[in-house]
């Protein structure tokens, strides 16, 4: 990861002069956030149209600078580093906000000795220029180590760590605007004309830009120098080093800044060996910001919501990917400006992404708190080693490879092919290690992928936005409902946070929302939350029903600790969404209190559930339920829940439906279909098969079922591998005696005698087509 800038990532505490103080409160540090966007803002500035962006590697090039000189030029910025572990304990007691901004202006005014250059360009030679670059440079990094040495422990306190990501994302999308126009404007001036002179006036107003940032930096708080036993130790550096966790994220982003290290070059690369002019160049600088603010806000969300962690690793395998994108690039043709433009896009993406998630797992999960001083300071040491030799190390190859040069199929080779394919390798390496440090949340890498590609992520973000802008109950409910019918995780917290809304409806369609969407353990766990509470009678009976309707076995034990509720509604759809999961723990209970209920909607349900669980042991309080029910659709419910038991469901829904439409043919055809699997039996019982059927057809109902009440007591002993066993037996004597009793008045019971004698010839023709293929 390249040093963020001086303006990234501030944070703070309360100053005194001389000791320390305690950290300020989180109201006090929104309140100065501003402060720290004008900083970002107008330092971007300064920073993109001086040593870090396009324009100055255009101006080294233009002096006739090598690739290697402009390396070490490179270098000196981060290999000053450090010096971070000899001046932090002084920096800690001299305090970390008065160091930072005695040293971030002292080096705008180094930074304007670069005005100078074309007057000793001029007087001097090339030799005398590259010498005085080279002392500013050298002054300017100095400078820059002690400032952000300083700087890296203060950013720990400013911005607390629920909002870093967002309050990051946020800097950074104001300093891409800003750095939009400053680049836009550098095109512009870099065009008007040719030479070194043209850059004079870049630099000077980076400058002006540059002392604004520094008087911004006055107006944040906090930084008080450390006395006592509290300030840094050298001690505490040989700790750090022996931190586990540490020391391997300390791994994985050196390898990571080696493998970045050729996209310092990358503006060479695209004037040298694509072709493009000054002004295009910068051009892709725009277009690599305008990528990264495409995507930073939801990045930056995503890290506070879901963790650094993952955000880190998905950065790193686009990071992985990227170099392909430049070594597959057309180096002709009308459309390459466009190419160039899009991939640099793409870059800005990744490299957002890399830096929130890496900056901010540093902040949450790394360094200790209490141990930032030391912590911070071989950090910042460590990477600007390693990233000063990644500098001279590219600059180095490409000098070395200066000439190589050859096409293989559609792919180019030039000099800066081999940093593309080490960069991949080195990627590859540091993702191995990444995977090993210490996440700050538990979610992985694969459910943070699964995230954007569960329903429609896009239809999905737009809803939290609407959540987050509902003005009234009204525009609540519609968006929480809009929630249930995108089955997206990306809108998981804010149905959660619905649960607990002030508002009834609110809460209501949160249930009904989650209850329709892909059940997962954090829903699951706050509906049976909200069951075991009670506290309101239609929110937990709604509850019940939703935890049967999302499926998740897990929510079995509330539902049977539900069966105690005193609310009678409760225990009856608890019974229900109990059989909908099959829980057969559960049907003892139901059992054993269907004799003694008298409710008759909370019978109707436990025999229900109980026929769902396919519990046959309940057959005959099933029965006894039936024959007491008073109601057309009731008693079609436990006919189905006694369908239920044998497996024979979506028969009894085909025989339900017949008979709504024509009750006489349905049933003819039901027994008629019987002929064929029961052919087997005697003359007298295939007789009574044709005469059941024809009554029925002629709709005397009466003569149809006394026939067919004959043919079961003919067929039941006689059946030999069908489902005949005790329960089946008995369900079919029981249904055959009723239908006898009540005919068409209780049409379920015949319609249930129809649907087991069906399963019988159902099994039959099965065994007759196994005994003619064997």
């Amino acid at each position: 990861m390249p040093p963020p800038r001086p303006a990234e990532d501030k944070t703070v505490s309360v100053a005194t002069p001389e000791i320390t103080t305690p950290e300020i409160t989180t109201t006090e540090k929104i309140r100065r956030l501003p402060w720290n966007i004008a900083l970002n803002a107008t330092n971007n500035i300064f920073a993109q149209l001086t040593f870090f962006g396009s324009a100055f590697l255009l101006f080294l090039n233009e002096l006739g600078a090598s690739s290697t000189q402009i390396g070490v030029l490179l270098s000196l910025l981060p290999f000053l580093g450090v010096i971070a572990l000899f001046i932090a304990p002084a920096v800690a007691r001299f305090g970390y906000k008065r160091t930072f901004l005695t040293f971030f202006g002292i080096r705008k005014f180094i930074a304007a000795g670069l005005l100078l250059v074309p007057w000793v360009n001029e007087q001097y030679g090339l030799n005398a220029a590259m010498t005085l670059i080279s002392a500013i440079m050298l002054g300017f990094s100095l400078c820059r180590a002690v400032a952000e040495t300083a700087l890296y422990p203060w950013a720990s306190e400013y911005i607390p760590d629920s909002m870093r990501g967002k309050q990051s994302a946020m800097n950074d999308m104001v300093s891409r605007l800003t750095g939009i126009a400053a680049i836009a404007l550098g095109g512009y001036i870099l065009s008007l004309s040719d030479g070194i002179d043209r850059f004079m006036l870049l630099f000077a107003i980076a400058i002006a830009f540059g002392l604004i940032a520094v008087w911004a930096g006055t107006h944040q708080p906090g930084g008080a120098p450390i006395t006592g036993a509290a300030t840094v130790s050298y001690r505490g550096f040989f700790e750090a080093l022996r931190d586990r966790n540490f020391a391997r994220y300390m791994a994985g982003l050196g390898v990571t800044t080696l493998a970045s290290a050729p996209l310092a070059f990358i503006p060479l690369f695209m004037r040298n060996q694509i072709g493009l002019s000054d002004t295009a160049v910068l051009w892709l600088q725009i277009a690599s910001i305008l990528g990264g603010l495409v995507v930073v806000y939801l990045i930056g969300w995503a890290a506070d919501r879901y963790g650094s962690k993952p955000v880190l690793l998905t950065g790193l395998i686009a990071k992985t990917l990227l170099p392909l994108a430049w070594l597959f690039m057309p180096r002709q043709g009308e459309f390459v400006l466009a190419a160039a433009m899009g991939i640099s896009a793409l870059w800005g993406m990744v490299e957002i992404g890399w830096a929130i998630g890496s900056g901010r797992l540093l902040f949450t999960r790394v360094v200790p708190r209490d141990k930032k001083g030391e912590y911070m300071a071989v950090f910042y040491a460590g990477i600007g080693l390693i990233g000063g030799l990644s500098q001279i190390l590219a600059g180095s190859v490409l000098d070395a490879t200066a000439s190589l040069s050859a096409q293989v199929g559609f792919i180019s080779i030039d000099p800066f092919t081999p940093l593309f394919l080490g960069s991949i390798a080195l990627n590859v390496v540091a993702l191995l290690i990444f995977r090993g440090v210490q996440a700050d949340s538990s979610v992985s890498i694969y459910d943070f992928a699964g995230l954007f590609t569960h329903g429609n992520p896009v239809t999905a973000l737009q809803t939290v936005m609407r959540y987050y802008r509902a003005k009234d109950e009204r525009a609540m409910v519609e968006v929480t409902e809009a929630m249930g019918h995108n089955d997206s995780p990306l809108t998981t917290d804010e149905l959660l946070e619905s649960l607990d809304d002030p508002r009834f409806n609110v809460r209501y369609e949160a249930i009904l929302s989650i209850a329709h969407r892909e059940s997962d353990t954090r829903q699951t766990e706050a509906i049976c939350k909200l069951l075991d509470e009670g506290g309101e009678l239609a929110l937990s009976a709604i509850a019940a029903w939703g935890l049967g309707r999302m499926g998740d076995p897990n929510a079995a034990p509330a539902l049977r600790r539900a069966l105690d509720s005193p609310w009678r509604s409760i225990q009856a759809q608890s019974a229900r969404s109990l059989g909908i999961l099959g829980d057969l723990d559960a049907a003892p209970i139901l059992v054993e209190r269907l004799g003694d209920e008298t409710d008759k909607a909370v019978r109707m349900a436990f025999a229900t559930a109980l026929g769902q669980m396919r519990y046959e042991p309940a057959l005959g309080s099933i029965f006894d339920v039936l024959h007491l029910a008073d109601t057309r659709n009731a008693r079609l419910e436990l006919a189905l829940a006694l369908a239920r038991l044998f497996d024979c469901e979506s028969a009894f829904i085909r025989a339900w439906r017949g008979f709504r439409s024509d009750a006489a043919t349905t049933a003819a055809q039901m027994v008629s279909g019987l002929r064929r699997p029961l052919r087997d039996l005697d003359d007298e019982v295939r007789a009574q098969l044709v005469s059941s059927s024809d009554g029925f057809a002629r709709g005397d109902f009466p003569a149809g079922i006394a026939d067919l009440a004959a043919i079961v007591e003919q067929v039941v002993p006689a059946l030999s591998g069908a489902p005949s066993d005790a329960a089946w037996m008995r369900a079919l004597r029981l249904c055959t005696d009723r239908m006898v009793t009540h005919g068409m008045q209780r049409a379920e019971y015949l319609q249930l005698a129809l649907v087991l004698l069906t399963r019988v010839g159902d099994k039959l023709a099965d065994e007759d087509e196994v005994r003619v293929v064997a």
